[in-house]
């Protein structure tokens, strides 16, 4: 494994401000008839997760007017359809997509918590109020796995020996963050699962994101862990094992062992462990702030044990 199958272009941002999806399970031209030409003028859903699956996932998304730009209403309406047989598709739910602002610029992705019962192919549908106060539709077609590639909601987490201060003190060898914080380095995973311990672990690249949003995400981590370290430890897994070599050029990247034993498709990712070392959710793309603490509260991390 040389390097992860980033499933995104370089970065999600020039995603959105392009209009191109590069998920190589997503045709984003496919409308919900198959048998419907695909239309250049209408709306496109850009997708900021590429390893879904049967099960409950985090979609996360974007939507792009043709010579207008980002959508970014508060709500948007969501429609999900599983095609059977490639015949016409049937509807499963009908949710509301809620737009999260990241913390840089003024990008941001919708997110919508959707259930997939079966593998195949599905369809994600959108309605949502355009800038000229019509609402306008469109849809886009994506590919669900029987199994993740990342580990699953419910899955063990596996007990990686990832790098510590115990290992280097100088922590520019085991982060690429460029003012890395001590506390998320005392622990390895295999430590916190042998403790009992509930964990918060962010696999990631400060400086080598190849989807720039890493840097971004564990400056919110280091957030949350100003207001939530007393119930859980924070982890963050360096991408690469080799981060004082690289000086820009990731030709010669070594992955961290840990990132091979969560076989991740794509960075960052942020996992919930609880005191069982079950996986109790799970975030594939930048994840805001309060995404995480809703998660936290939801599966009751933040109650003194």
């Amino acid at each position: 494994m040389k390097s992860i199958q980033i499933h995104f272009c370089v970065s999600f941002i020039f995603l959105i401000l392009l209009g191109v999806s590069c998920n190589q399970n997503v045709n984003n031209n496919s409308e919900i008839s198959p048998n419907e030409a695909p239309s250049f003028q209408k709306a496109r859903i850009a997708f900021a997760v590429s390893d879904l699956s049967v099960g409950t996932h985090r979609l996360a998304f974007g939507i792009l007017e043709p010579g207008i730009g980002a959508v970014k209403n508060e709500e948007i309406k969501l429609e999900i359809f599983f095609f059977q047989n490639d015949d016409r598709p049937i509807l499963k739910e009908t949710l509301s997509a809620k737009f999260q602002k990241w913390p840089i610029g003024d990008k941001g992705v919708y997110t919508s918590n959707v259930t997939f019962d079966v593998p195949g192919k599905w369809g994600v549908g959108v309605s949502f109020n355009s800038t000229d106060g019509i609402v306008k539709k469109t849809s886009s077609v994506i590919q669900v796995t029987e199994k993740s590639q990342a580990p699953s909601i419910g899955d063990k987490a596996f007990p990686s020996n990832n790098s510590t201060i115990n290992i280097s003190r100088n922590l520019s060898y085991i982060t690429t963050d460029s003012a890395p914080y001590k506390p998320f380095y005392e622990y390895s995973i295999a430590e916190s699962l042998n403790e009992g311990k509930a964990i918060l672990i962010f696999f990631g690249s400060p400086a080598f994101c190849t989807t720039g949003t890493c840097g971004p995400q564990i400056d919110i981590v280091k957030s949350l862990h100003s207001d939530f370290s007393e119930y859980l430890i924070f982890i963050h897994v360096e991408i690469y094992e080799n981060p004082t070599e690289l000086e820009g050029d990731i030709s010669n990247a070594k992955i961290v062992q840990a990132v091979k034993d969560w076989n991740l498709p794509s960075e960052p990712w942020i996992f919930l462990v609880d005191q069982e070392g079950v996986i109790k959710s799970r975030f594939e793309g930048l994840a805001t702030y309060q995404e995480i603490e809703i998660a936290l509260i939801e599966n009751n991390f933040l109650i003194s044990k």
